[in-house]
């Protein structure tokens, strides 16, 4: 049974991924400050797998990622597979972000990525295998007004990506991204009003927002051995809204 870490899981699209998987892979749940979500979580992934353990860290702080992973080593031995899944969103003009804000963004957004893939890597090569998904979103590609500093964190993860694709595929390590167009979740209810909302989903040619669930099932699909020939790649996966 191959373990799976997945960063910012405790709700949201990390907890849906952590829920896909749990029949299938040790799971590593890793919050922040969303204790009593990835405590809930963690009970209800227990009642029908053992395997599965709760950390907390800031993926973004090189000590804490050091941390999580030497007590996933010490509970599964090496962590497989890679969810850097963690992320905040900021939504404002370019001229209003303050340069706190800009660190604090691409820290987590950004610089966590570095941190848990550069942690996770050795132990994947000395085994010659690995998978490490990267979420990123539609705005990494194609940027988005009032998101500037969101759009660059995605664009930068993307890049990433594509080069550590091409660094470790030699040591049979899989490198990709998803890119998500709007997902219904509660960041997203609370970063919009309802009306915003209704005139975002005008904008989808299927007329939906995607389900975190949806997500979660790509995710599933990319570290399985059915998608063993994939890596490099940035999978869009927005309903058609471009």
């Amino acid at each position: 049974m191959k373990t799976v870490l997945i960063t910012g899981s405790s709700r949201g699209i990390g907890a849906a991924i952590a829920r896909r998987l749990n029949d299938e892979y040790k799971i590593i749940i890793n919050y922040n400050k969303s204790k009593d979500k990835a405590m809930e979580l963690l009970d209800e992934l227990r009642s029908t797998n053992p395997n599965v353990i709760a950390l907390k860290a800031d993926v973004s702080n090189e000590d804490e990622v050091e941390n999580m992973f030497a007590i996933a080593e010490k509970n599964f031995g090496h962590v497989d597979i890679l969810i850097n899944n963690a992320g905040i969103s900021h939504f404002s003009l370019i001229q209003d972000i303050d340069f706190d804000t800009w660190k604090n963004v691409i820290n987590t957004n950004l610089n966590s990525v570095f941190l848990n893939s550069k942690r996770a890597i050795p132990n994947m090569i000395s085994n010659q295998y690995g998978v490490i998904i990267n979420m990123s979103s539609i705005w990494g590609d194609f940027g988005a007004s009032m998101e500037a500093l969101y759009s660059t964190s995605k664009g930068g993860i993307n890049t990433f990506t594509k080069a550590m694709a091409k660094e470790l595929a030699p040591s049979g390590i899989r490198v990709n991204a998803i890119a998500p167009g709007i997902v219904d979740t509660d960041l997203m209810r609370n970063d919009f009003t309802k009306s915003e909302l209704e005139d975002l989903k005008k904008e989808v040619s299927i007329n939906r927002f995607a389900k975190p669930e949806e997500i979660a099932g790509l995710v599933r699909y990319l570290i399985s051995d059915e998608a063993s020939y994939i890596t490099g790649d940035i999978i869009h996966i927005n309903g058609g809204f471009y």
